[in-house]
């Protein structure tokens, strides 16, 4: 296979949000969805090609699952915008736009994943802000405007720092490259003073503690296909960000670092999960914990690692999944409370099952492959820290899943009280197609 499939993606994404620019009706939907099918056959064909090395591009076994991962959700959301753009009563700016704008998203993350030096991969994510942050006000509402403007703050704020900490880790390297700086033996002090400032830096991104404020009030106010999309690869590219750096320097200071902030970011996410009054918000403090349970196998290396990456696959498919249904519920009972979604399973039958299933996987439920993720750092987690430590975090774990099904529950099982009617649509099967792979992922891929 020539080395230009490796290079498709960028290229696709972006050719795709220039022509989304032109004003033609019609052309951003056609262009967008032939470009994610597109780019999702190509992450397969990298998958099973062989590693690839450049001055400019570092393509490994987590690049791979990453491309995959944001090919899969990138597609499933251009398709299901498609539908979706419709009941935007009063957009900010045209629709075209809005698929211009997924399609340079698309092109940041794929960036932050496939590029070679510390420096550009610190461009990369700042790109994904840019380029996401209108996504989340398309809606022109008040509110999301707001939220715009904090997760610009909050995320800029952060990302300075890892700024800076690649600016140290540039002082005492004397390189960006990170195919040459991975498990660097040279690496001093600044260096790893750089690579905790990167950690929080990045750790903004992912919704990790304790810059994660901006997430639940982007989830919550943010078209859901936008909310599918962070929550389902933004968030975790964020992390590997995290990944990279962290391996530049194999340190307990670093690895206890990124445990820490992992496990107080569960504490958080499954207690604030508790005292939810909208839906869209429970999610997204349930990503919140995702993403502190993958920062936790990525600190704790070996085995963990493959769980931290099962996991980052399987909630990409099943929390997009959830925010897909999410959007399908707030079209019907146009409100984003828990206590005003009643009857669900007997007005929106389709939707409730999938959602059932989908909060389920997402949770970590057997016998999807969130659960098998969980157990593999679970394992190393005794191993290493003991069991307090692992039932402790057990318990937070459990909080979550209680919470999450719980306030699921409540609307999918509960009397209904409005006259509402499940829309028809092909684009209904995506929800389904996201929970069936998260359960699937664990016999797909040999990691």
């Amino acid at each position: 296979m020539n080395n230009y499939i490796y290079y498709l993606p960028l290229i696709l994404t972006a050719i795709a949000g220039i022509i989304s620019l032109l004003p033609q009706k019609g052309i951003a939907k056609f262009i967008s969805a032939v470009t994610s099918l597109s780019v999702l056959a190509a992450s397969v064909i990298i998958f099973k090609e062989p590693d690839f090395l450049t001055q400019a591009f570092y393509i490994d076994g987590f690049s791979k699952v990453f491309i995959f991962t944001i090919a899969a959700i990138y597609a499933a959301t251009v398709i299901f915008s498609i539908s979706y753009v419709k009941y935007i009563e009063t957009p900010l700016f045209h629709i075209n736009q809005y698929f211009a704008w997924m399609n340079f998203f698309a092109l940041s993350m794929f960036f932050s994943v496939e590029t070679n030096n510390l420096g550009l991969l610190w461009v990369a994510i700042e790109a994904t802000t840019v380029t996401s942050a209108l996504l989340i006000a398309i809606e022109g509402k008040k509110e999301s405007i707001e939220a715009t403007w904090r997760y610009i703050l909050i995320v800029s704020c952060g990302l300075i720092l890892s700024l800076l900490g690649t600016i140290l880790i540039y002082g005492d390297l004397h390189t960006l490259s990170i195919s040459a700086v991975l498990h660097s033996s040279h690496a001093g002090k600044l260096a790893l003073l750089g690579i905790l400032l990167s950690i929080v830096g990045y750790g903004t991104k992912a919704g990790i503690f304790p810059m994660h404020t901006w997430l639940p009030d982007v989830h919550g106010k943010a078209p859901s296909p936008v909310s599918a999309i962070f929550s389902g690869v933004l968030l975790p590219v964020a992390l590997f960000g995290i990944l990279r750096v962290s391996n530049i320097y194999d340190s307990n200071i670093v690895r206890n670092f990124m445990f820490l902030l992992g496990f107080i970011s569960v504490i958080i996410a499954s207690l604030l999960m508790t005292v939810q009054k909208f839906y869209k918000r429970l999610f997204a403090y349930s990503s919140m914990e995702n993403m502190g349970m993958i920062l936790i196998g990525i600190a704790l290396g070996g085995k963990a690692v493959y769980g931290a990456l099962i996991i980052v696959l399987s909630h990409a498919f099943a929390k997009s999944a959830v925010f897909f249904l999410s959007g399908n519920i707030l079209i019907r009972y146009k409100d984003t409370k828990i206590t005003a979604v009643k009857g669900l399973l007997k007005k929106m039958p389709f939707t409730a099952y999938c959602l059932f299933f989908a909060v389920l996987s997402a949770t970590g439920a057997p016998p999807f492959a969130t659960f098998i993720g969980e157990i593999l750092i679970f394992y190393k987690i005794v191993s290493i820290y003991g069991w307090i430590i692992a039932i402790l975090l057990g318990m937070f774990i459990a909080t979550a899943f209680i919470s999450a099904n719980y306030y699921t529950g409540k609307m999918i099982f509960s009397e209904k009280e409005k006259d509402i009617r499940e829309r028809k649509s092909l684009v209904n099967y995506i929800p389904l197609i996201n929970v069936v792979m998260s359960f699937l992922i664990i016999f797909l891929f040999k990691f």
